[in-house]
């Protein structure tokens, strides 16, 4: 009887399990409030890079070592 208890048990687990993972498609994603500016400079905070528009940011690695950790 302990058995039948515990297959019960873990079938419930399991159904809630997957009710669960088919409700995330119908529950509304989380959006952001606002956007968060973000500078990205050098290590000495000399200079910074500039984006404009929606060209992007181009990245130019000079000595990778220095990214290295």
């Amino acid at each position: 009887m302990g058995i039948d208890r515990y297959t019960k048990f873990v079938l419930t687990v399991i159904a809630a399990a997957l009710v669960a993972n088919v409700a995330q498609d119908y529950v509304l994603p989380a959006q952001a409030a606002e956007v968060q500016r973000v500078s990205i400079c050098s290590t000495s905070g000399a200079t910074c890079a500039s984006v404009s528009g929606s060209s992007g940011l181009q990245v130019k690695v000079s000595n990778a070592r220095d990214f290295a950790r």
